[in-house]
């Protein structure tokens, strides 16, 4: 078993992908809704393909946290193909529940997580195929928001 991990880690640094993972950088938050239960927000990114070829995004893994307290996990389907040398928009839900804001007017809030996405190159995809390895790349945002009146 040791042998194939090392086995996978050597090829996955010389030669597993011919592709730079995309840049994702956070523009801004929009609150979408406020329910007695949680507040919904929309988290805005720019994403950027500095390769030669399209980049197909697979899916975002992330979680929230408040005061140091996780209050959300969130997994989503990217659903998006980055054209070559390009930046795009891209969006991703988030929910506080309230029972994290009591006593609070504004929310300082951190996000962190994975976005995975299809490398180019043969090895690369047979080791994707073979779901033992799947590239991805650092999502992270913080900022604060008022905390809204219940809608």
């Amino acid at each position: 078993m040791l042998t194939r991990v090392l086995f996978i880690a050597f090829l996955s640094t010389v030669g597993g992908s011919t592709s730079r993972a995309p840049v994702a950088q956070y523009k801004s938050s929009l609150i979408t809704e406020s329910l007695p239960s949680a507040i919904s927000l929309d988290l805005e990114f720019d994403l950027s393909n500095n390769n030669d070829e399209p980049l197909k995004l697979v899916t975002y893994r992330y979680f929230v946290s408040v005061n140091g307290d996780i209050v959300y996990r969130g997994m989503v389907d990217a659903q998006q193909t980055l054209p070559r040398g390009s930046t795009t928009n891209a969006t991703i839900p988030m929910v506080v529940p309230r029972a994290y804001l009591v006593g609070q007017d504004t929310v300082v809030w951190h996000m962190r997580g994975t976005l995975e996405y299809l490398s180019h190159g043969a090895l690369a995809e047979t080791l994707v195929d073979s779901k033992l390895w799947q590239p991805s790349t650092t999502v992270a945002a913080s900022d604060y928001f008022v905390v809204p009146p219940i809608e």
